[in-house]
């Protein structure tokens, strides 16, 4: 007889065993990565399940990154599905449900809903767990993921001109000032994680493994926050990218804009990649502006999926979610 086990929420003291058994399925991660994504997150709690094996110790896990997002003006929890393993001794194939499914509906169980402690809705990117997830778990497409990018060009980007009233600066972390940026930006979205000082710090400039170039814009004469943009190289879809991985500027400022594209433009060109690329969903005007700036359409294999717990329905994200590659862990 095979030995019990209990599924049952993370308790403090289970990271070693979390880890071991996360590692063995993807890229080793340490301790200290684990304490600043889930133990530092900004919004102080830790939504995962396990899979407690009476002898073997952790053998699984349905993990979601909680971060506060804004729906509709209020101030709600979403999740992010990160890390989703099952040992392969553990895995089931076959017709009825097996450890994966399980540790997921407990997972929706505990922290799915309506509540101000709960998730509104949980998304991920699930290539390998796509079956699954639709016959089981209520996964719903609501994007793919297509790339904006231009090639680099001998010599590199042609120089954009820019408006002498502003200035863009690259800063170590984000100051009060982006909480303003946000409160001005958050009117243009009805959906959208919550980019004030806190998370944004603690997404990028306290990153553990990772790292990431903080741009931000003001005017020169009254030093006011016009936009800020987040910058990394990495190899990712497309090798040797420079990726323009977070963007906050309002709609229709053309000349933050311009001034923030350009400087991205430039680090790809001194980082000596093969190219500069973002995402925004088809629907954000960004994306059109985007390509008449000179960027791309590039299809990847990468498909978003939610998993709703609340009043909307998929209609709702396709639509109105402001989404940029920062809001996932993948870059």
């Amino acid at each position: 007889m095979s030995a019990p086990i209990t599924i049952r929420p993370y308790r403090p003291g289970d990271e070693e065993s979390l880890l071991k058994g996360h590692n063995q399925i993807f890229p080793e991660r340490s301790l200290a990565h684990w304490q600043w994504k889930f133990g530092n997150n900004p919004t102080g709690q830790i939504h995962t399940m396990v899979a407690d094996h009476a002898e073997e110790g952790m053998v699984g896990a349905y993990v979601t990154l909680p971060v506060h997002a804004s729906i509709e003006g209020e101030r709600r929890i979403i999740g992010q599905c990160v890390d989703l393993w099952v040992l392969p001794q553990h895995r089931r194939f076959g017709p009825r449900p097996g450890l994966f499914v399980n540790l997921a509906l407990a997972h929706y169980e505990e922290w799915g809903g309506k509540g101000e402690d709960k998730n509104s809705f949980h998304h991920g990117w699930p290539i390998a767990t796509w079956r699954i997830g639709q016959k089981y778990l209520k996964y719903e497409i609501v994007r793919d993921w297509d790339f904006l990018f231009r090639e680099m060009t001998p010599g590199g980007f042609p120089k954009r001109e820019t408006s002498d009233e502003l200035e863009v600066r690259k800063v170590d972390r984000f100051d009060a000032d982006v909480d303003g940026l946000w409160a001005e930006f958050s009117k243009e979205t009805q959906l959208a994680v919550i980019r004030d000082q806190r998370y944004l710090n603690w997404r990028y400039a306290d990153s553990v493994d990772s790292s990431y170039e903080l741009y931000e814009c003001r005017e020169t004469s009254s030093n006011k926050l016009r936009g800020i943009a987040v910058v990394a190289q990495r190899d990712f879809v497309i090798p040797n990218t420079c990726f323009l991985v977070d963007w906050m500027v309002p709609q229709h400022d053309v000349d933050t804009t311009t001034a923030l594209v350009a400087i991205a433009e430039q680090r790809a060109s001194e980082l000596g990649t093969n190219a500069l690329a973002t995402l925004f969903q088809h629907r954000d005007p960004r994306f059109l502006e985007f390509q008449k700036m000179g960027f791309l359409v590039y299809g990847t294999i990468y498909f978003q999926v939610v998993i709703p717990f609340d009043k909307h329905d998929t209609h709702f994200y396709k639509e109105q979610w402001y989404h940029t590659l920062g809001d996932s862990d993948l870059i």
